[in-house]
């Protein structure tokens, strides 16, 4: 079988339409199709994708097209005090300080959130049975609640996990963060750590974020990598398709 690769962009929000555009035509020339587009519904409590028409035809266009939606949080936001266990806690405080939404909510407001989130994509004809937290960071009550709502998986840094019956898959990963210097060296230093790994895994994950895509030349050498994963007989799949794999 040849091996998955789980290409997948985040943070698709009205704020970085064009550089998601950017990306999606960057995948496109490289032959990285279907690919997992990770879209915040209410991104900063201020922006409402059904407000954006643009980007709502665009991402139909892209499911038209064999990719699919998963529901990226619902502001992408922190909303209070870190909850989850230390490892979570001290990710959450190094890595993602402002962003790490689902690490922040008590039970009800994530059930809440999950609920909203869903309902503005349903009203935009967008249909998601995945969710990915901000910064891959969650309490431990998610996977539960997720499974309740009738989500199939949730995505992890590290893993693709089925929430209905805890499968878990292993995803090394390699990507592109589109944060400020130190973090996204840090995050490139942990895809070179991850390199043996993924040479024998039987899928991978590439992530790409859009902010600050098209200058970045780390964005342009994963890019490259993907591309020479792809030449090498790698297949790319959605999250769905891989949890769907027996």
């Amino acid at each position: 079988m040849k091996r998955q690769v789980l290409v997948s962009v985040h943070d698709v929000a009205p704020a970085w339409i064009e550089e998601t555009r950017w990306l999606l035509r960057e995948l496109d020339a490289i032959g990285a199709r279907p690919r997992s587009l990770l879209v915040i519904p209410y991104h900063n409590g201020h922006h409402d994708l059904r407000n954006c028409p643009e980007l709502v035809a665009l991402l139909q266009e892209e499911v038209a097209n064999g990719s699919e939606i998963v529901l990226h949080g619902y502001t992408h936001a922190r909303a209070g005090r870190w909850r989850g266990d230390p490892l979570t806690v001290a990710r959450a405080a190094l890595f993602a300080r402002e962003v790490a939404e689902f690490a922040s909510l008590e039970w009800p407001e994530q059930r809440a959130r999950l609920l909203a989130g869903r309902e503005i994509l349903s009203a935009c004809d967008l249909e998601t049975v995945g969710f990915c937290p901000p910064g891959w960071l969650h309490t431990t009550e998610l996977p539960g609640l997720l499974a309740e709502l009738g989500f199939a998986y949730l995505v992890e840094m590290l893993s693709l996990v089925d929430v209905r019956d805890q499968r878990r898959l292993v995803t090394p990963w390699m990507g592109f963060m589109g944060t400020p210097w130190l973090h996204e060296q840090l995050a490139q230093l942990g895809a070179r750590l991850l390199a043996p790994w993924r040479a024998r895994a039987q899928r991978i994950s590439v992530f790409l974020h859009p902010q600050g895509a098209p200058d970045s030349p780390v964005c342009r050498q994963v890019l490259h990598a993907l591309a020479r994963e792809l030449e090498r007989g790698g297949k790319p799949v959605t999250y769905a398709a891989a949890i769907a794999t027996p």
